[in-house]
């Protein structure tokens, strides 16, 4: 069975719609043949006829209805509305050729990425498969998640488990505060892992990294990020061999940043 990509389109501002149109210069060469299913997030009333030109042009599926909410709520609706595997895929992606996948068995299928602290946010990521590009088997997330909930099932102390979405998590130790992030499925990841994608795979495509916006973050990072999506968007070519650069950012920043008074991530 053909397995369908699903991607939402969120473009809050108009200045930002080649991030919103990326993907579809190049979604036919990773994948040719299958159903590809495109929404927009219509929460910010954006005139989204350029991207379903776009969408159209390669033979996607429009879907006319907007979803108004967050990208890992919609995630959440996804898994529980399908009933077989599909991909999702973010609007930032440039395939560099076609993407050749066999599934293991496993409920998720990304890119793995380290823990790393992100100045932005000053939290500490966790561990995850990425979004950018993932396989999800919805059958797979449903009987992982029972077993995972039956070994912890200390009745009456079974609290709820959220797997899917963003979360938060405070540490605090004295006067120290860090923040850890679970970015959206870490904490499937965490629960019951995952298949990571292999070097071919990775290969296969890039992703360029918080585009749809980049002007929020632009100020706490330590290069000019702005100028290297401007870059991109004028020769995708530019994007080639990002994960390499992406992994080295990551160990750059494995660490949280010190205050000057020693502690750490301190947010108060």
């Amino acid at each position: 069975m053909t397995e369908p990509v699903h991607i939402l389109v969120t473009c809050p501002k108009v200045e930002l719609l080649p991030a919103a149109t990326l993907v579809f210069q190049t979604i036919r060469v990773g994948f040719p043949d299958q159903p590809v299913y495109v929404q927009a997030n219509g929460s910010l009333g954006l005139n989204y006829h350029p991207i379903r030109r776009a969408v159209l042009a390669v033979g996607g599926r429009w879907m006319e209805s907007p979803y108004d909410g967050a990208h890992d709520d919609w995630i959440a609706r996804q898994l529980q509305w399908a009933t077989s595997p599909f991909w999702i895929c973010d609007t930032d992606v440039v395939f560099w050729r076609r993407f050749e996948f066999e599934s293991d068995g496993s409920t998720l299928a990304g890119v793995r990425t380290p823990s790393f602290y992100e100045p932005w946010s000053k939290a500490q990521y966790r561990e995850r498969l990425h979004t950018c590009l993932m396989r999800l088997d919805p059958q797979q997330f449903q009987d992982a998640t029972m077993a995972y909930m039956d070994r912890v099932n200390l009745y009456p102390f079974r609290p709820a488990i959220e797997l899917v979405r963003q979360q938060w998590q405070p540490e605090r130790r004295g006067n120290s505060l860090t923040h850890h992030f679970y970015d959206t499925l870490a904490m499937a990841w965490h629960a019951f892992g995952g298949q990571e994608f292999n070097r071919e795979q990775i290969e296969s495509f890039d992703h360029l990294n918080c585009a749809t916006y980049v002007d929020r973050i632009a100020p706490s990072l330590d290069f000019d990020i702005q100028a290297a999506h401007k870059a991109v968007y004028e020769d995708p070519e530019r994007l080639r061999g990002s994960w390499a650069r992406q992994f080295e950012w990551f160990e750059s920043h494995k660490e949280p940043a010190i205050t000057m008074k020693g502690k750490v991530n301190k947010s108060e």
